[in-house]
């Protein structure tokens, strides 16, 4: 049976998955008080939590404690892959903040200085042979047993950030450089220990418009995808930046993964296979689109609002949704069939992951992301609401992780049985601006039928006249008065002098012709150009002359101008001969 653990304000506590939701069947008793941080070991045998100024183990399948450490300052905690290592990383920035520790034999094993905590987590291979952390300009590597030595070390300028595959044997490792002077940034691909030499990368790539990077490797450590995001797009088309998509392999292939579409790419996720990935790109509608191994598109999963994509851990069905800033719905689709199963809303989710089994999915509503209608939903595939809880404040709902628990199912398209949210959907209903509201119909029944103001027959002709008060209709009457005031006034003066008082407009003077209009052309390509040339100048100087007879006096250029009449028509005369 799958479980989950729940974190509110006043506690933190495990509930069971699947067949008898809302119960607690584990043997974790739970914790009473503010719990600050809790974190899983990715294989779901141990679990740690903040509280009190103290991290706290437990472990399955009793859920027991198995120990304590004393840390007022405690932030963030974080396990190896297996859980037989606990990193804590403090406040202090005097003293060592990062320390790891042996669980099982409850020590410490080496203290660090840790400068940011972004990206805080020291890195470790999935064998946990292998420990990593990245320093300024340097990368150090130890093993497991022996924190004290660094027995690797990858020297390189401005070096952002590494990946570890999450191999068990033969590993491999990629390091980032940002640009820097205008140079390239890069990434290159090793297999560890032997990245001493340029020469020995597996894979390469270097590409410009780089500032950050995130790696995606696949289950079998084969391949990596590089998320490359630059902070500001120069060509205007995108607010959030620009995004690019590579693929290292150990091969050593570098690819750039071409899309159909343009604008960002939102989500990237591997199959458990690790033959195939998807991807959520493009502006909104947005695409998501599966690509084989060699980087080739495969199958297209349709298009809508959606930034987010997410493969179960069986690797037979897909999420693919929209969440965050965009309205809560997601779509479940049969990847080998390449059909939707199901889709449904789930408004205000800050949170979502698939159950260990793959056949459920729970989404929260999280604080302080939101403060509303905190609490958490257990999907099944079909799209039914299984199971709701809702609370004053929710910091976090995880499932507690079971590799075992991913076991091949038949997917069926028929739903299940479920439950009704108690919380009320918003009104589908679409807005309607005032003007369009009640055209037609009894007062109170808004009228859908009209779409644009333009297709209105008259928006305000049903409308009832404005009351007007005391003073405003005593200002109306008297405006009235004065107008009929003006208008008797106007009618008198033309009874009594009739149009006679206005002036005769002015006799139209006709523009006076050009001398040039009657000459034709000799057929010679130079001579008629400037025939042609000679013909323009004439013609406005005509009209300058024709505007001069009407009484417009003209200013000493266009006078000027008038005056080489005379020779314009001698040079015409000896282009003609």
């Amino acid at each position: 049976m799958t479980h989950f653990a729940v974190h509110t304000t006043d506690d933190i506590r495990f509930t069971d998955g699947a067949q008898s939701f809302g119960c607690n069947s584990s043997n974790f008793e739970g914790f009473s008080g503010k719990v600050k941080a809790f974190i899983f070991s990715e294989n779901g045998k141990r679990f740690a939590w903040i509280a009190d100024g103290q991290v706290y183990v437990a472990e399955a399948p009793s859920w027991q404690r198995i120990g304590s450490l004393k840390h007022p300052r405690a932030q963030e905690i974080c396990f190896s892959p297996s859980g037989s290592y606990l990193e804590t990383l403090d406040q202090s920035q005097v003293q060592p903040n990062l320390s790891v520790y042996d669980v099982s034999g409850k020590k410490q094993l080496k203290a660090f200085f840790q400068q940011s905590q972004v990206n805080w987590q020291p890195q470790w291979t999935k064998d946990e042979t292998i420990f990593a952390r990245n320093v300024t300009n340097e990368v150090h590597f130890y093993k497991a047993d022996d924190l004290q030595n660094i027995v690797e070390k990858k020297i390189l300028q401005k070096v952002r950030s590494f990946s570890i595959s999450p191999s068990t044997n033969n590993h491999c490792v990629t390091f980032f450089v940002p640009s820097v002077k205008g140079a390239p940034a890069y990434v290159h691909l090793y297999r560890y220990p032997n990245f001493k030499e340029t020469s020995n990368a597996l894979a390469n790539k270097s590409f410009f418009k780089v500032d950050t990077i995130e790696h995606f490797w696949n289950k079998q450590s084969t391949a990596c995808l590089l998320l490359t995001a630059a902070e500001m797009d120069k060509s205007g088309h995108s607010y959030y930046g620009e995004h690019m998509l590579f693929s290292l392999n150990t091969r050593g292939d570098s690819t750039r993964i071409t899309f159909s579409k343009p604008g960002n790419i939102h989500s990237v996720a591997w199959c458990p296979s690790g033959q195939e990935f998807f991807t959520v790109y493009g502006t909104m509608p947005s695409k998501a689109t599966l690509f084989n191994h060699k980087c080739e598109a495969i199958a297209e999963f349709g298009s809508g609002a959606r930034n987010t994509i997410l493969v179960n851990p069986v690797g037979n069905i897909v999420l693919v949704g929209g969440f965050g800033n965009i309205a809560g719905r997601f779509e479940m689709w049969d990847i080998a069939e390449r059909k939707k199963i199901s889709e449904t809303e789930c408004s205000d989710s800050t949170y979502f992951s698939w159950s260990p089994c793959g056949q459920y999915l729970l989404t929260a509503t999280c604080s302080p992301r939101l403060r509303v209608n905190n609490g958490y939903k257990v999907w099944h595939y079909t799209a039914v609401l299984q199971h709701e809880n809702f609370m004053d404040e929710l910091y976090a709902a995880q499932w507690i992780p079971d590799p075992e628990a991913a076991k091949p199912f038949v997917i069926s398209t028929k739903p299940v049985t479920g439950i009704e949210s108690s919380i009320v959907a918003a009104s589908k209903e679409r807005y309607i601006p005032p003007s369009q509201r009640g055209a037609k119909g009894p007062v109170g029944v808004t009228n859908t039928e009209k779409k644009f103001l333009s297709e209105v027959d008259d928006p305000l002709k049903n409308e009832a006249p404005p009351q007007l008060s005391k003073s405003a209709l005593k200002n109306k009457k008297k405006r009235e008065a004065a107008k009929k005031k003006r208008e008797e006034g106007e009618s008198g003066k033309e009874e009594k002098g009739g149009n006679n008082w206005r002036e005769a407009p002015p006799p139209e003077v006709a523009p006076s012709k050009s001398l040039a209009a009657s000459i034709e052309l000799t057929g010679n390509p130079e001579k008629d150009k400037k025939i042609k040339n000679i013909k323009k100048k004439l013609d406005a100087i005509a009209k300058l002359k024709g505007e001069q007879e009407n009484g417009k006096a003209l200013e000493k250029n266009q006078l000027d101008k008038i005056a080489t009449e005379e020779k314009l028509m001698k040079d015409l005369e000896e282009l003609i001969l």
